[in-house]
Formats: structure tokens, sequence, C-alpha cells
């Protein structure tokens, strides 16, 4: 498939060229997407280097950053005119603030709330169709369950957003 955009919802930009040697890690799978020549939007990053800036800035990635979004409450927003009309929706957990979602492997303070995701996520889905999603780098706390209830309850949630939208 072909002339679809990706909005991301996360802490980290992961735009770097490697990370650690790989070219294929988490902290680069961003770079590999606008490599490809895929649009890109990035909603609630608040942990970026140099070189990720820069990517943004080459590679003509659009962004909301948490430092904007999350103070001002932002829950709507408006896709560029030049967005795909299909847009593929990755949601990283960590995006979401740790007082929300503690269970992932590297949590940075100051991120999105639920109600304010799922407000995101259902902005999106009145402007594009959504052709698929997932929900990334949760890692469980053991012995501590309410965590991957609350990872069904998004997907079940963004689910429900879709349905909605028909």
């Amino acid at each position: 498939m072909d002339n679809f955009g990706v909005v991301q919802i996360d802490a980290h930009a992961d735009l770097r060229e490697a990370y650690e040697g790989n070219p294929y890690s988490h902290a680069s799978v961003m770079k590999r997407i606008v490599d490809c020549d895929i649009p890109l939007f990035q909603l609630g990053v608040r942990a970026f280097c140099e070189e990720e800036q820069r990517t943004r800035e080459q590679c003509g990635v659009y962004y909301l950053d948490a430092e904007e979004l999350v103070p001002d409450g932002i829950t709507d927003f408006t896709l560029p005119d030049d967005f795909p009309e299909q847009v593929f929706f990755t949601v990283d957990v960590d995006g979401l603030d740790p007082s929300v979602f503690p269970s992932t492997g590297t949590p940075v303070p100051g991120g999105l709330g639920w109600y304010q995701t799922l407000s995101l996520f259902a902005s999106v889905a009145r402007q594009r169709r959504i052709i698929g999603f997932d929900v990334m780098e949760f890692a469980p706390i053991a012995n501590f369950h309410a965590y991957e209830f609350s990872a069904a309850l998004l997907t079940y949630k963004l689910l429900g957003i879709i349905a909605r939208q028909g």
C-alpha cells in the first residue's frame, strides 16, 4: 500500500540514523519511515537529540511536541492539507505521562494524559481514514496487573474510535 502517512504518539522522536550501531533500533524506526518518503506527524515528543531535530527539518516532519500539547491542554488539531488521506497511527505508551503509564522501558515525565491521548487519536480519525494502528513499548510490571489492563483498554478504546468513524 502506498500513499499513506504515519501519526506517532511517543515520548521520543525515534529519528536517529542508528542507535548503538543498529539502524533498525526502536530509536531509529521513524527515520526508516521518513527515508521511505512516508509523511510523518509526531505528537507528544519530549526527548530528542540534535540529530533528530535536523532530521525533522530536513525531512519535513510535522510535529506538536508535549511542551505545546500538555500545558495548553490541546485535544484537537488539524493535519496539514498535504498529509495523506490514509493514516497508520502508532502509539508508544511512553508518549503518555508516566503517572498514567509507568509500565514502559523508557518513561519520560511531562507526557500526554489518558483523555488527551484518546482525543488526539479521535481528532485524526475525524480527518483521515485510519488504516491501522499499534500500541507499542509496553513493559509489564511484575505482580501489578492494572497497567496490563490499561494497555488492553487503550487498544479497545482506539478500536472503538475507529469503528464510530465508520
